[in-house]
C-alpha cells in the first residue's frame, strides 16, 4: 500500500466515523447510541491495525514527527492521563465489566471512552494539515442534515420516514439536549470559517453556505430543541466570540458587531423579564403550542423545578463517599441508589444513571482527580488556541468560545456519542493546528517480531470485532425485535425469541436479562394467568443477574418482587418451598435496602414479603418508616392500611385508605383491590371485604369468582337476602354451577 492509498484509506475511515451522528434505524441500530458506537468501534479498530501495520513497516516520515510533538505537548498529555485515570477507574471499579463495556442503553464504558481520546490522538497523527477542512465541511453537512431531520420531525414532514414529534424532537441523536450540544459544537467552528472564508472560494457558494449552515444550527438548538443547558451555553459562548473577537476593539466594525449583540443580549434578557414577571402571558403566546412551549422555557420558577436540580445533592454525596477513584466509569446508579432520598426528590425521576453535570458525572466515575485532568484538558486547550491568535486569529478563537460554550452546557447535561465524536475531533484539530514541523522525527522501535506482533494484532482484531461488537449487536437487534412483539401485545412471539437468545453469552447479558424482565412485567400486567408460567423464568433470570451485577439495586429488588409472586403460587401445595421462598425475599430486599436505603419501592415490596410471613407488626413499621422518607408516596399509605387490617385495627385501617383514596382511588385498580381482599380475609374484617368485592365486580362484572366471594362475604355478615341475590347472579352467569348455588343457598335457610 502506498502512502497515497494509506491517506485516502484514512479519509474514507473518518468520513464514515463523521457520517455516524446521522445513523438511527432500528431496530438493529437502537438505541440510538449503541447503532453509532459499534460501528465506530469496528471501523476505527480497523483503521488502527492499519496505523500499527505502517508503524511497524513503513515508519513515515510525517507520522514520526507528530510523535515527537505529541511527547512535549500539553494537550497530549492530558489526554493521555484523562486515559490513565479512567483505566486506573475502571480497574478499581466495584463493577468492573459494566464499567468496561456500559450497556446498550447508554452505550458508555471505557472502551468507548478510551476510543473516543484514541480517535482525538490518531486524527492528528494521520490526518495531513490541508485535508482538516475537507473533515470540517463533512461534519457541518452531516449537522445540517441532522438539523434538517429535526424539522422533519417537528413539523411531520415526511411522517412515513421521520417520526413526528411536535414537542422537542432528537433528531438521529436520540436525546433532544444532546442534539442541542452537538449542534452547539458545530456552530462557532462554522461560523469561525464563515468569517475566514475568502467571498470568491466556490464560485461565492462556499461563504454563504457557511453562515446558513451557522444560522440554522443555533435556529434549531434555540426554538425546536429548546434546552436549557444550550441557552446557557450558546449565550456564554455568544458573549466571548463577539466580545472578545480578535479585532481592534474601537474599529468601527468591531463597534457595531458588539452593539448589535448587546442590543439582542438586552432584548433576550428582557424577554426572559417578562416571561418571570408577567403574572399571565398574552393571549397569542398562550394560544400556540411552540411559544407557550418556549415561555416556559424561559421561566425560572419552571426551571427550578427541573427534576436535575433535586438530584445534583445526592450525587454530591455519592461524590464524597468516593472521592479517589469514584464508582468506575458507568456506575454512577451506585452512588446514587446509596445516597437517594426521596425527600427533596418530588420532581426526580426514580432510577438515575447520569448526574446531568459534568463535575459530578466525571467525579464519580473516576473521582475528582479524573475532572480536575478533564478540566485541565479546556484550561490547556483554550491557552494553546489563545498563542495561536497571533498567526490565525479567527479559527482558536472560534474553538476557544466552543470549549466555553460547551462546558457551561454540560453542567446541566451529559455526553453521548455524536457529542464525544465532535468534541475529542476538536482536539484532534487543536492538536493539528499547534503542530510545526520541526524534522526531528525518531525512529518507531521495532523488532525482528513484527511479523509476529503485526498476526497477533490481526488475530485481536477478529476476536474483538467479532466477540464484542458483531455478535452482541445481533443479540441487541433480536431484543428491539422482541420489544417491539411485546409492544404489539405479542408476549409469546417476544418470550419465544428471548429465550431463544438468552443462551447466547455476550457483553450485554446483563441488560439483556433486564430487557426480558420488562417483557415479562408487561406480559403479566396484561395477562395475570400467565404469572404461573413467567415468574418462575423471571426469578431465575434475576438469580443470574445478581451474580454479574450486584450493586445494581434493581436486580436485588426485582428479585425479591418475583419471588414474592412465586410465594403466592407455592403456598397452597407446596408450603415447605414457600417458607424458603419468604426467606430468600427478605434476603433479596435486605439487600436491596442497604444498596439503597431511601428507595420506597423497596420499603413497599418488602412489606408484602412480611405479610406472606405473618409479620404484620415488621410490616408496620417499615409502612411507617416508607411514610417518613416521603409522605407523598401514596403507597406507603396503602400499605400501612393493609397492615391495619391484618393487624385488625380496623379504625386506623379506615383511615389509612381513606388517606390512600385521595391520593389514588384505589377502587379502580383490581391489582390493588386484590391485595385488599387478602388482608381482609386474613383481618377478618368482612364489611371492607364486601366493599371491595363490590368495586371489583364494578372493573370486571363478567368474573364469577368476585360475585361468589361476595355472595359468602354477606353469608358471613348475616345478609342473607343480599347473599341470595349474588347467588342467583353466579347462577346466571354461570348455569353449569347450579349444583353449588344451591348447595350454598340451601345453606343459608
Amino acid at each position: 500500500m502506498n502512502p497515497n492509498r494509506f491517506k485516502w484509506f484514512y479519509l474514507i475511515g473518518f468520513f464514515t466515523i463523521l457520517l455516524l451522528p446521522l445513523l438511527n434505524l432500528p431496530p438493529s441500530f437502537s438505541p440510538p447510541d449503541w447503532g453509532k458506537t459499534i460501528p465506530f468501534r469496528i471501523i476505527f479498530s480497523i483503521i488502527l491495525f492499519v496505523f500499527a501495520y505502517q508503524l511497524l513497516f513503513k515508519q513515515p516520515k510525517d507520522i514520526l514527527e507528530k510523535l515527537a510533538f505529541l511527547k512535549k505537548n500539553h494537550i497530549a498529555w492530558a489526554l493521555v492521563s484523562l486515559f490513565g485515570i479512567f483505566l486506573l477507574a475502571t480497574i478499581f471499579s466495584l463493577d468492573p465489566h459494566f464499567s468496561l463495556w456500559g450497556s446498550p442503553y447508554r452505550s458508555g464504558g471505557f472502551v468507548n471512552f478510551g476510543l473516543y481520546i484514541t480517535f482525538a490522538i490518531l486524527s492528528f497523527l494521520l490526518i495531513q494539515k490541508k485535508d482538516w477542512q475537507k473533515l470540517w465541511d463533512f461534519s457541518i453537512l452531516v449537522g445540517v442534515l441532522v438539523s434538517i431531520v429535526a424539522l422533519f420531525q417537528q413539523f411531520g414532514i415526511f411522517k412515513e420516514v421521520f417520526v413526528y414529534l411536535s414537542s422537542r424532537p432528537p433528531s438521529t441523536i436520540g436525546i433532544t439536549t444532546a442534539l442541542a450540544i452537538y449542534l452547539l459544537l458545530l456552530s462557532f467552528i462554522t461560523l469561525g470559517f464563515a468569517i475566514k472564508t475568502p467571498l470568491k472560494k466556490w464560485f461565492y457558494i462556499k461563504k454563504p453556505a457557511y453562515f446558513l449552515s451557522f444560522i440554522l444550527f443555533i435556529l434549531v438548538s434555540i426554538f425546536i430543541t429548546q434546552a436549557r443547558s444550550a441557552y446557557i451555553g450558546l449565550g456564554i459562548g455568544f458573549i466571548f466570540f463577539f466580545f472578545f473577537y480578535p479585532i481592534k476593539f474601537f474599529s468601527k466594525k468591531s463597534i457595531i458587531v458588539k452593539s448589535i449583540i448587546a442590543v439582542l443580549l438586552i432584548l433576550v434578557g428582557f424577554t426572559t423579564y417578562c416571561v418571570n414577571t408577567q403574572k399571565e402571558l398574552p393571549n397569542i403566546i398562550k394560544e400556540s403550542k411552540f411559544l407557550s412551549r418556549s415561555a416556559n422555557r424561559l421561566s425560572i420558577e419552571e426551571a427550578l423545578t427541573d427534576p436535575r436540580i433535586s438530584g445534583w445533592p445526592i450525587a454530591l454525596n455519592a461524590v464524597k463517599a468516593r472521592p479517589v477513584l469514584g464508582y468506575g466509569p458507568e456506575n454512577f446508579s451506585i452512588g446514587f441508589d446509596k445516597f437517594y432520598n426521596p425527600e427533596p426528590a418530588t420532581h426526580l425521576g426514580d432510577w438515575w444513571d447520569r448526574a446531568h453535570n459534568i463535575f459530578m458525572d466525571i467525579s464519580s466515575q473516576a473521582g475528582i482527580p479524573a475532572f480536575i485532568i478533564y478540566l485541565a484538558l479546556f484550561v490547556i486547550l483554550f491557552l494553546q488556541m489563545r498563542k495561536l491568535k497571533k498567526e490565525d486569529k479567527i479559527i482558536p478563537h472560534a474553538i476557544q468560545a466552543t470549549l466555553l460554550a460547551y462546558f457551561t452546557a454540560n453542567i446541566f447535561s451529559f455526553d453521548v456519542f455524536s457529542t464525544y465524536l465532535i468534541f475529542f475531533l476538536i482536539v484532534g484539530y487543536s492538536l493539528a493546528l499547534s503542530f510545526k514541523e520541526e524534522n526531528n522525527e525518531k525512529p518507531f522501535p521495532t523488532t525482528k517480531y513484527r511479523e509476529m506482533i503485526l498476526s497477533l494484532l490481526f488475530i485481536f482484531l477478529l476476536f474483538f470485532v467479532w466477540q464484542y461488537n458483531i455478535k452482541p449487536f445481533q443479540i441487541n437487534g433480536q431484543i428491539n425485535t422482541a420489544l417491539y412483539q411485546a409492544e404489539n401485545k405479542d408476549y409469546v412471539g417476544a418470550v419465544n425469541r428471548m429465550e431463544e437468545i438468552l443462551l447466547r453469552e455476550t457483553i450485554i447479558d446483563n441488560y439483556l436479562r433486564l430487557q426480558y424482565i420488562s417483557i415479562i412485567g408487561q406480559a403479566i400486567e396484561k395477562n395475570p394467568q400467565d404469572a404461573s408460567i413467567l415468574s418462575p423464568k423471571a426469578y431465575e433470570i434475576l438469580k443470574e443477574n445478581i451474580i454479574t451485577r450486584p450493586y445494581y439495586t434493581r436486580n436485588w429488588m426485582l428479585l425479591g418482587t418475583y419471588t414474592n409472586h412465586l410465594i403466592i403460587q407455592e403456598r397452597e401445595t407446596n408450603p415447605e418451598l414457600a417458607n424458603q421462598l419468604k426467606e430468600e425475599a427478605d434476603y433479596y430486599f435486605q439487600k436491596a435496602n442497604k444498596l439503597s436505603p431511601g428507595r420506597q419501592e423497596i420499603l413497599v415490596e418488602w412489606i408484602k414479603t412480611d405479610f406472606y410471613r405473618g409479620e404484620y407488626i415488621k410490616a408496620k413499621e417499615k409502612a411507617q418508616e416508607c411514610i417518613n422518607l416521603n409522605p407523598k408516596f401514596k403507597d406507603c399509605y396503602w400499605q400501612m392500611a393493609l397492615s391495619n387490617i391484618y393487624l385488625k385495627n380496623n379504625e386506623e385501617a379506615e383511615e389509612y385508605l381513606e388517606t390512600t383514596r385521595k391520593m389514588y382511588n384505589y377502587t379502580t385498580s383490581e391489582i390493588y383491590l386484590l391485595e385488599l381482599v387478602n388482608a381482609c380475609i386474613d383481618g377478618e374484617d368482612y364489611q371492607t371485604l364486601a366493599e371491595t368485592y363490590q368495586s371489583l365486580i364494578k372493573i370486571n362484572p363478567e368474573e364469577i369468582k368476585y360475585r361468589s366471594s361476595l355472595a359468602v362475604c354477606y353469608m358471613l355478615l348475616g345478609d342473607n337476602e343480599k347473599a341470595r341475590e349474588e347467588a342467583m347472579k353466579v347462577l346466571e352467569l354461570s348455569p353449569e354451577s347450579k349444583d353449588e348455588v344451591e348447595e350454598f343457598l340451601k345453606g343459608l335457610n
